[in-house]
């Protein structure tokens, strides 16, 4: 009988699993073994940071506390001939313990713990001085036991180190043990100050208060501790505190305390009753410590023993499991890795080459086809075979979900570019409907203000129609154009914003603008509108041009809130390169526009800060976008184009908008319909002008010719009122109507009004010789007629 070779992917499974453990069992012997040296390392060092830390810098507070005790009696009793012989023999036994404390804690373990002791060596530094000072009695009690408070404070930092153990309990022991040693030196300062005062004989009223304070935060902190203690710590406490001393202690503390109300009478205990007292209870409660200290360290080195056990069986377990493992995981590594590399290399073909390169052909519109773009990779059946297979689901997936993301964008920008020109359709309807109503004759002049207004509104809905058809791909302006001069340019970008009378003008440049650019206009309109809405409005606009080497520029400055440098400079990074319409956010389309429409015509438009606290934009027109200023036209009946003005801000009077020149009164200016200046996928039919009106000569009187006015003044049309009888139509009789009020106006309302008309003919007979001749409209300074309210 025959048996099967297993074939080779079986074997590239079971040596892949053995990699595994390999790698598993290494991982986690490794963390094991590292977390179980460290704890048992922690706790066998134990003893060892007792015997050089922990005990030494208990006995040096001790000292220190004994030192500053009899340094304090001594500044009390005003004994200036020499020093006690007492206080000399304790500052002995305090530099001895210094000295001891230095060898055996150089040698304490842990770097924390060394920093602490570098701490408290320096500050120990500063006896010296301060036993001269108190020999020479220049100081006070509480100057002079600062030194000492310091140093035993920074020795209790090394005790906070030693305590700090793996194990939590162990930790929690020596943390209540070193609250029971604080808790002692609080005592000890209240030793040290009540035997200062006792000495003088004399309490005064901050004296007493600060040492009722002193006993009350002994008291506070003894309880405190005893509340941590470990429970055969707390069984010894008890018996300290139902002790003699420890009784005899509190009544002499409530004596002290009741007599120091009195400042009159000095205290009745004497200092060889409180040294007698608190002595002992000092000494208990230092024995009471390192008992505890003792049992602490019984208890952690049986803990640390255990570590350590535990350490040598799983780390001679692990260690046999993982040279097992390397024994078997050896002679499959190099298969693996060829294969895992095999992998790798179409991985990244898929990420870095072929999915940027469809995902870029499917922005362009190009076809992708996802089979084509996305062939299988052949990596057999077994895991690593497993992981290509799911590795082409992946770039299936994502080529087809580009595809589809793609189609979307496209037909979303359909459907809005359609909707738009639908919008745009109707615009135009609207716009000729706004025209006839515009050229009726009988209308009151307050109705027409308003219908202005509604063909203002139509203008800007017209350009925002432009603007969604630019958004969506198309063109906001299509077909031939002629070129422009850039004051009307600018006429018909103020001409779509809301407020334009808050939009001052001065005389541009007279360049031409080449007719396939004329959708600057939208680009302007945005800038001034965005200037408009972030200003107050009660403030102006202000639109200038200056010319540069490599253009024109244009500059929109508003006096409105402004924006701070990171939104200046997000901001300009968007009109500098606009994101695509699906990327970018809807509380800034307007800006997009500009951006979308300066990329295509190459023209650099930068906001910056303004000296008014505003925003400047400047608009640079590269010279490429100017021509020539185009012949006459020989045939035919030129378009009508809005009445260019010397210079001036634009301003509102009664409901048209007036371009105010540096004269007292300049030419009314026409209102441009929206067929003329909003952006459009087709354009309107130019609008001919009337034919030149012959020169007026004084007409004969009528007799009896009923004078009808409108409410402002202003003479109402009446149909036939000009034409001879015999031309008149017959009609029937009208209705008698009301009979007008008679408005009684001041001479200078008459002059206003009558200086306007004057303007309007005269502009209409300007108009109509232009219309002849094809020459460029011109504003005279002396055809002005000066009205009062115009100024």
């Amino acid at each position: 009988m025959r048996f099967r070779k297993p074939p080779e992917n079986r074997k590239i499974r079971m040596r892949l699993k053995i990699t595994a453990v390999l790698l598993s069992l290494t991982a986690l012997w490794g963390f094991a073994a590292w977390v179980t040296v460290g704890d048992g390392w922690n706790l066998l060092q134990t003893s060892e940071r007792d015997q050089t830390a922990g005990r030494p810098t208990k006995t040096l507070i001790n000292v220190l506390q004994d030192e500053r005790r009899a340094s304090l009696v001594y500044l009390a009793a005003r004994h200036r001939n020499a020093v006690p012989p007492d206080l000399s023999e304790q500052r002995a036994r305090t530099d001895q313990a210094i000295a001891r404390w230095r060898r055996t804690a150089k040698d304490a373990p842990g770097d924390k713990i060394q920093r602490h002791i570098e701490l408290t060596s320096q500050r120990l530094q500063a006896l010296t001085a301060i036993r001269n000072a108190i020999d020479s009695g220049t100081i006070d009690a509480a100057a002079a036991a600062k030194p000492y408070n310091d140093a035993i404070d920074a020795g209790f930092l090394i005790n906070m180190a030693n305590a700090e153990l793996d194990d939590p309990d162990i930790s929690a022991d020596g943390r209540s043990l070193i609250a029971l040693t604080r808790a002692r030196e609080l005592l000890s300062r209240e030793d040290a100050l009540a035997e200062g005062l006792l000495t003088a004989r004399h309490m005064s009223g901050p004296e007493a208060t600060q040492f009722a304070q002193a006993v009350g935060l002994s008291r506070y902190a003894l309880e405190d501790a005893y509340g941590q203690l470990h429970p055969s710590d707390q069984a010894r406490y008890d018996a300290f505190a139902s002790g003699a001393a420890f009784a005899r202690l509190r009544t002499l503390e409530d004596r002290i305390v009741a007599q120091s109300r009195s400042v009159s009478r000095p205290p009745t205990v004497t200092p060889a009753q409180w040294e007698t007292t608190t002595r002992p209870v000092l000494t208990q409660l230092d024995n009471l410590v390192d008992e505890g200290g003792d049992a602490v360290v019984k208890r952690a080195q049986p803990i640390g023993y255990g570590v350590i056990l535990r350490l040598i069986l799983i780390a001679g377990l692990g260690l046999g499991a993982v040279v097992a493992s390397i024994v078997l995981a050896v002679t499959t590594s190099r298969l693996l890795v060829r294969q895992l590399r095999r992998l790798k290399i179409a991985a990244q073909e898929l990420s870095e080459r072929r999915l940027p390169d469809v995902v870029e052909r499917l922005s362009r519109g190009e076809k992708v086809d996802v089979a084509a773009e996305a062939p299988p990779l052949q990596f057999g059946d077994d895991e690593i075979g497993q992981v290509g297979q799911e590795i082409n689901r992946v770039q299936e997936i994502a080529i087809a979900a580009a595809v589809g993301q793609a189609e979307q964008r496209r037909g979303f920008r359909e459907v809005l570019r359609n909707q738009a020109l639908r919008t745009q359709a109707l615009s135009v309807q609207q716009h000729h409907v706004l025209d006839r109503v515009e050229r009726r004759r009988d209308l009151d002049p307050e109705v027409f203000g308003d219908i202005l207004k509604i063909d203002e509104v139509a203008t800007r809905i017209r350009r925002h129609t432009g603007n969604i058809l630019l958004l969506s791909g198309g063109q906001a302006h299509r077909g031939a154009r002629r070129p422009m001069v850039l004051m009307d340019v600018i006429r018909l970008a103020i001409g779509q914003v809301e407020n334009y009378q808050r939009v001052n003008v001065p005389r541009l440049d007279d360049r031409w603008l080449s007719g396939r650019a004329l959708d600057v206009t939208s680009l302007l309109a945005e800038l001034i509108e965005n200037a408009l809405s972030f200003s107050e409005p009660d403030t102006t606009v202000e639109v200038t041009s200056q010319a540069t080497a490599n253009g024109l520029a244009i500059m929109i400055e508003d006096k409105g809130l402004g924006l701070r440098p990171d939104q200046l400079e997000a901001v300009n990074r968007l009109i500098a390169d606009p994101p695509p319409f699906d990327a970018a956010s809807s509380s800034r389309l307007g800006l997009l526009v500009v951006g979308l429409i300066a990329r295509r015509h190459g023209i650099t438009v930068t906001l910056k800060g303004s000296a008014f606290g505003g925003i400047m934009a400047v608009v640079l027109l590269p010279n490429a976008l100017f021509e020539a200023e185009p012949p006459a036209p020989t045939g035919g009946l030129p378009r009508r184009e809005i009445p260019r003005p010397d210079e001036g801000p634009v301003r509102q009077n009664g409901s048209l908008a007036l371009l105010r020149t540096a004269e007292p009164a300049p030419p009314a200016l026409r209102v441009a319909h929206s067929g003329d200046t909003g952006p459009q996928e087709t354009p309107p039919a130019p609008v001919e002008a009337a034919p030149p009106a012959p020169e007026p000569r004084p007409a004969e009187p009528e007799a009896e010719e009923e004078d009808v006015r409108t409410t402002h003044g202003l003479p109402i049309r009446q149909p036939q009122a000009s034409i001879v009888e015999q031309l008149r139509t017959e009609q029937a009789d009208p209705e008698p109507e009301p009979e007008p009020e008679v408005d009684t106006r001041s001479p200078e309302d008459v002059l206003r009004i009558m200086g306007s008309f004057q303007r309007g003919t005269r502009q209409g007979r300007a108009d109509a010789r232009r219309a002849g001749t094809g020459e460029q409209p011109q504003v005279q300074a002396d055809e002005h007629v000066t009205v009062p309210g115009d100024q």
